[in-house]
């Protein structure tokens, strides 16, 4: 019988939840990112394709653009740089290392926060706080697991 040589020993001392949770974070993380720096730098041609028109019709349904497209452009690049910092913040807290905690933390504050100063008019994002809750609550339980 070969026996196997653990390269990382912390890696089995993290329970599945928070490493799926870390997973979840890392991929919102990174594809928000992408998808909030495509449309930063997308954004003029955007307005000038959907200009004059505040509805599309798409697959029979109806979307209004009118929040997208009186956002000023810099929302999304806000956007693209917290959410770098909270994917940073995961992978450090992968890593093992606590200031992730403090990164991915105050990253989902802020990205709250910024929603709410540039989409003036929207309902308060209340499934948005309980999901970030949810996320804090869990990597604020294993930070024993995470050295400095």
């Amino acid at each position: 019988m070969e026996e196997t040589t653990n390269i990382n020993p912390q890696e089995n001392q993290k329970p599945q939840v928070f490493k799926l949770f870390l997973i979840f974070s890392m991929i919102n993380g990174g594809l928000s990112l992408f998808s909030n720096l495509v449309i930063y730098s997308a954004s003029d041609m955007i307005r000038q394709l959907f200009e004059g028109k505040d509805k599309i019709n798409f697959m029979g349904m109806d979307f209004d653009l009118s929040p997208f497209l009186n956002t000023d452009k810099n929302f999304f690049l806000f956007q693209g740089i917290l959410y770098a910092i909270s994917f940073g913040g995961a992978l450090y807290m992968w890593k093992g290392r606590k200031i992730g905690f403090h990164f991915y933390t105050l990253a989902q504050i802020l990205l709250l926060i910024v929603a709410t100063i540039y989409l003036t008019g929207m309902p308060f994002p209340i499934f948005d706080v309980l999901l970030t809750a949810i996320f804090i609550y869990v990597y604020a339980k294993n930070m024993k697991l995470m050295k400095p």
